[in-house]
């Protein structure tokens, strides 16, 4: 529960424009392209939708603690449970080879199989999975892959650590860095998270740094990150 100087706080940054609060009630699931789609935890009440869908496959990345909630799931669909936390220090790069895999071997087995990617509101641990999916598959830079991501679903922002996790896949992919460019991840810290940086002096942090978002934020900021900077998540 928020106390009396946050409320404050959280007044003032709406008064001066800076309240960047998310829309968490749009639609429950986004197709985001012919085989995945990507949206929020499904219900009991939800099984017709996805079957309305074609969904087959489900990639279920919520808390060990919390997959009850979604076990019926196993009944209907071929399932890949991802236990993740939202929380910037969580490692989430650690299960993109098993995404891979599943996915892989869903459209090998049925070229017509649909994957469900899923996380509690469908904004960041699915978002970021997703992201590295078509990273992958389609060969693009994060930010790129982010965007025609955030094209399908408007409210989703992977937590930085994330997004630096996102960042050192580009890396992977692509062990050239294009020469006078932004990274992506500078990109997405000033442009999607509101980082109130100059882009250059935030590149420069994020080198510095080993494209750690959280790390360079705070090297830039004097060791605090302001509230305004979006996708902070403890």
């Amino acid at each position: 529960m928020k106390g009396p100087l946050d409320r404050l706080a959280d007044r003032v940054l709406s008064m001066l424009g800076l309240d960047f609060e998310l829309d968490l009630s749009e639609q429950p699931f986004s197709r985001i392209s012919d085989s995945i789609t990507l949206g929020r935890r499904p219900k009991a009440a939800d099984l017709d939708a996805l079957r309305s869908a074609q969904i087959t496959h489900v990639i279920s990345c919520l808390p060990e603690a919390q997959r009850p909630k979604v076990v019926f799931l196993e009944s209907e669909f071929r399932c890949l449970f991802l236990p993740v936390h939202d929380g910037i220090h969580e490692d989430i790069a650690s299960g993109f080879p098993d995404v891979f895999r599943f996915v892989e071997s869903a459209r090998e087995g049925d070229p017509e199989a649909r994957v469900l990617v899923h996380c509690e509101v469908g904004v960041s641990r699915s978002a970021t999975l997703v992201t590295a999916l078509m990273m992958k598959r389609e060969r693009l830079r994060f930010f790129d892959a982010f965007s025609a991501v955030r094209e399908r679903r408007a409210q989703v922002l992977p937590n930085i650590g994330f997004a630096s996790q996102l960042q050192r896949l580009e890396r992977e992919l692509f062990p050239e860095p294009e020469p006078g460019e932004l990274s992506s991840l500078a990109r997405y810290l000033c442009e999607r998270c509101n980082a109130p940086v100059d882009p250059k002096v935030m590149q420069s942090a994020l080198e510095q740094h080993d494209h750690d978002a959280r790390r360079a934020l705070e090297a830039v900021f004097g060791g605090e990150i302001p509230r305004v900077v979006q996708g902070v998540r403890a």
